[in-house]
């Protein structure tokens, strides 16, 4: 712990951001003119000082003179003198650069301090992060639907077999384990496959290159499911031949207690599924720790160096760095499903049935979508609307939720900001195109010309709209990080030219003849509480960051999630269009917009509000600084086109009219 506290004070490396900022305020340097300035500052007040003491003294030898007591009963015997001790030795200007010794302890404690307590609080979040062992990104959860696909197929194959066994068809069965094929796509050279023949179709996952490890331990995985299935499956196949008469719910229900299916069914396919999840992400996490190591290695060397200023240029690298751990993980089974419209269909058709028996016996949670919230509205409207209705909104809510099933949340924010921004473009080059076709004098002759216009005016709205918001998802939201981040540190150099002017004039209130049994009077402790501002102030800067690094991706995620569905559940008895399509975007835009601001603008504005909490000074020159730059970027990118945001209420410090 002794060491540690040691290593607080130590001199940061000269490639540190933070460093390079506060030696550019203070220089160590006897050629700085802003110390040769300062020095004409403290030199003046200074001599002030000598009036002060000599006023002190005078008073002090009347009051001892008076009471008989030395200093008289009005000040601390011992804490006075104390006080113009330290007050004088704080202010007195060196020769050699012209700086006070309080300003040295403000760079090389308080500051120092500060500095490398946020560069360990950061650089322990970067080596734990690339290091791959622990993922910010959810793990996948598709086990259980891998499992229900196996045994599907596996009791397609086992009926097609009992079934065909007098004719001599039979199904393929594959190795528990699967044959590898060959892919041929660039990174996926080859595929594990799970052949079951025309009928009962097959599944396959990628082998990444240079991932056998991973890949061996998937196909393990998968094969344990196989084997225990492929048993499992012959109970199917029985009843399928053997109920060739049932035809009603209640018949079936008497067939399963009677053939000795297993009852618990969906609880094993879970228990299989989540088995499957777990091993999947252990090799996942086991393959990721190993690749790039050198390139994860610099990322944290690099921390090391630059510090917690570089914080905000990390979230992306970081995101795709955790990606690696569940890119894997999270590939999707690739699923050709039995078919029921062919050779022993019937029989094919009575082993599903029962399998849908035994699953819909567990009560599980509904997935609504929109069309089932607006279904009510659709009935009451005409057949067009009953019609189309169903196929626009799922194809808008299937548009809008994509980021809420996969990925990392910022990666598909600006994935689709650059579809909308390549749907402008395509759109632009088409509109092109129409004006060239109706600049003759054929298009002239019939009036098309003018319709062309008219249209092209309308569809510049249209396409402005998709700009604006392929923009701000593309470029404006991930860059909000690094923007906040700096803004802390421009703040934290702000606080310090502020505390260089004002130390000096703080180290006067030490020569004040106060009372007290207390070191610090009343009158100084004002100036501590501002020097432990600056102190924890990167601290609390970086500790929002990290914070908020993880947040931000469920936080989306689950936004993402409800949002298509809670609008497009409005919508009932209406056909959702282009419009409807763009006002659910600018909306959802908003929505992506206040939580980013909320989370990120935690860097800048959180150190103000915890400070609050200790009954410290809520601003030490951030507010302006911070204010200023973000709230007036935020201000001018949204002004007249999205609703207000609190962002006028950045520059008047937080406080309402």
């Amino acid at each position: 712990m002794i060491d540690y506290i040691a290593s607080l004070f130590q001199e940061p490396p000269d490639s540190n951001l933070a460093w390079q900022l506060v030696k550019a305020v203070l220089p160590s340097d006897a050629t700085s003119a802003w110390g040769q300035t300062l020095q004409v500052f403290t030199s003046a007040l200074f001599g002030f000082c000598t009036v002060i003491l000599g006023y002190g003294v005078i008073s002090g030898i009347v009051q001892s003179a008076y009471t008989g007591k030395t200093l008289g009963d009005r000040w601390h015997q011992i804490w006075t003198p104390l006080r113009v001790i330290v007050g004088l030795g704080l202010l007195i200007p060196t020769p050699s650069t012209g700086f006070s010794p309080v300003h040295y302890l403000l760079r090389d404690v308080v500051a120092r301090g500060g500095i490398n307590l946020a560069d360990d609080s950061w650089g322990v979040f970067v080596k734990v992060v690339a290091s791959g062992e622990t993922t910010i990104l959810p793990v996948s959860s598709s086990g259980s639907t891998v499992a229900m696909a196996i045994l599907q197929h596996e009791i397609c194959a086992a009926v097609y077999n009992h079934a065909g066994s007098l004719w001599g068809w039979q199904a393929p069965l594959p190795e528990p384990a699967g044959d590898v094929a060959g892919l041929g796509i660039p990174g996926f050279g080859k595929k594990a496959v799970w052949s079951y023949g025309p009928t009962c179709g097959h599944f396959s996952y990628t082998v990444p290159d240079n991932r056998e490890g991973f890949s061996n331990a998937r196909r393990e995985a998968v094969k344990e499911i196989v084997s225990a299935y492929r048993t499992e499956a012959q109970r199917y196949a029985q009843l399928a031949a053997e109920t060739s008469g049932l035809s009603s719910a209640d018949a079936m229900t008497k067939a399963l207690g009677s053939k000795g299916l297993s009852l618990a069914i969906v609880q094993d396919i879970r228990a299989r599924g989540a088995a499957f999840d777990a091993k999947i992400s252990e090799a996942a996490k086991t393959e990721a720790a190993t690749v790039e190591k050198e390139s994860r290695s610099k990322l944290v060397k690099n921390a090391e160096l630059e510090g917690f200023l570089s914080a905000g240029t990390y979230f992306r690298a970081l995101g795709q760095i955790s990606e690696l751990t569940t890119a894997l993980s999270n590939e999707t089974l690739e699923d050709v499903a039995p078919r029921t419209d062919g050779d022993f269909g019937l029989a094919l058709d009575r082993a599903f049935a029962v399998l849908r028996l035994q699953v819909s016996g567990e009560t599980d949670r509904a997935n609504l979508t929109a069309n089932d919230f607006a279904a009510a509205g659709d009935e009451g409207s005409n057949f067009l609307v009953k019609l189309l209705a169903p196929i626009s909104r799922g194809l808008a809510e299937w548009g809008a939720s994509s980021s809420a099933k996969s990925g990392d949340a910022m990666s598909n924010l600006i994935s689709s900001g650059h579809a909308m921004l390549s749907i402008a473009w395509t759109a632009i080059g088409a509109g092109a195109t129409l004006m060239v076709a109706s600049s003759n004098w054929f298009s002239s002759a019939v009036g098309a010309g003018g319709a062309a216009d008219f249209l092209l005016g309308w569809g510049n709205w249209v396409i402005g709209a998709l700009m604006f918001i392929g923009g701000l998802r593309a470029y404006v939201i991930p860059i909000l990080p690094f923007l906040f981040v700096l803004a802390a540190g421009i703040a934290l150099v702000a606080a310090l030219l502020e505390a260089m002017i004002a130390l000096p004039l703080w180290c006067l209130k030490w020569l004040k003849m106060e009372g007290g049994d207390d070191f610090a009077a009343e009158g100084v402790r004002m100036g501590l509480m501002l020097t432990v501002n600056v102190f924890l102030r990167p601290s609390l800067a970086i500790l929002a960051y990290c914070g908020s690094y993880p947040v931000f991706n469920v936080v989306l995620r689950t936004m993402d999630s409800m949002w298509a569905t809670a609008f497009l559940a409005q919508t009932g008895g209406a056909v959702v269009g282009l419009i409807g399509f763009l006002v659910m975007s600018i909306i959802q835009l908003y929505l992506t917009w206040y939580v980013s601001l909320k989370l990120f603008g935690q860097s800048w504005a959180l150190p103000d509000r915890v400070l609050g909490w200790l009954g410290l000074p809520g601003t030490a020159g951030e507010s302006s600084i911070a204010s200023g730059a973000i709230g007036g970027m935020l201000g001018l990118a949204g002004r007249g086109l999205l609703p207000k945001t609190g962002v006028a209420m950045l520059s008047k410090r937080g406080k309402s009219k």
